[in-house]
C-alpha cells in the first residue's frame, strides 16, 4: 500500500513519468529522457547496446527498518506435457538437459541478461571472469538469493496468472489516473484475481 501510494505521489509531482503508447523505459532510458529505470535484469543487453553515458544498476530498494529479502523471480517457463510418444518424450527431455547444461546457461545469461537457473553455470561464469567485467549483471543473482525466503518471496505458481498480472496492471492505471484510491484498487486486484483462480479451479479440478 505505502508503495502504491508513493508512486501516485511521485507521478502527480513529476517526478515519475509514465511510458505512453509505444515507449519503453528502456527507450526513455537510453535516450537519456530519464534518470532511472526499475527493470528486469534481461534488459542488460539493450542497455549496453544503446546507452551513451555511463551508467550502474543496483539492488531494489526498500523500506527503512525492513530487512531487505529475495526478490521474486520473474522470466518464462518450459513446460513437457504428458501424453506424448516415447520418442517425442526423450527428444524434449534431450533438449531440458542441453539448456541445463552450464555452457548452455552461461552463454544464455551473458547473451541476454537473464540469470542463469542453476548454481552450476552461475559457478562457471564467475570462474570464467564475467562478473569482474560486468559487475551490474550479478546484482539480480546476489538479490536473489540474499536472506531467508518466505512465504511472500518464494515466488507464486497459479493457474490463469497472466490474467491476474492483466487485473492488477489495470488496476493500478486506475490509481495513476485518479481513477481509484490505492485502497480501492489494491482491494478489487484481490477480489478479481481470486475470480480468475476460482475459473481455473473450475475448469481444471482434479486434471
Amino acid at each position: 500500500m505505502k508503495q502504491v501510494e508513493r508512486l501516485k505521489r511521485w507521478i502527480d509531482d513529476g517526478i515519475i513519468q509514465l511510458a505512453g503508447q509505444g515507449l519503453s523505459p528502456k527507450q526513455l532510458y537510453t535516450s537519456g529522457t530519464c534518470s532511472t529505470i526499475v527493470t528486469s535484469t534481461a534488459a542488460h543487453a539493450e542497455v549496453e547496446t544503446n546507452a551513451k553515458f555511463d551508467w550502474s544498476a543496483t539492488y531494489m530498494p526498500h523500506e527503512t527498518g525492513v530487512s531487505p529479502r529475495n526478490s521474486n523471480i520473474g522470466g518464462a517457463a518450459l513446460w513437457v506435457l504428458k501424453g506424448k510418444s516415447e520418442d517425442e518424450s526423450a527428444a524434449a527431455a534431450a533438449f531440458l538437459n542441453y539448456v541445463a547444461k552450464p555452457e548452455t546457461q552461461a552463454y544464455w545469461a551473458e547473451w541476454t541478461g537473464y540469470v542463469p537457473v542453476t548454481n552450476a553455470a552461475y559457478d562457471k561464469m564467475k570462474s570464467d571472469g564475467f562478473f569482474e567485467k560486468y559487475p551490474t549483471r550479478e546484482i539480480a543473482i546476489l538479490q536473489l538469493t540474499r536472506g531467508e525466503p518466505t512465504v511472500n518471496s518464494r515466488g507464486f505458481r497459479f493457474g490463469n496468472s497472466n490474467q491476474s498480472s492483466a487485473i492488477l496492471v489495470e488496476e493500478l492505471q486506475a490509481v495513476w489516473t485518479g481513477k481509484k484510491t490505492p485502497q480501492e484498487a489494491l482491494d478489487s486486484a484481490v477480489v478479481r484475481g481470486n475470480q480468475v483462480l476460482r475459473q481455473y479451479e473450475a475448469l481444471n479440478g482434479g486434471n
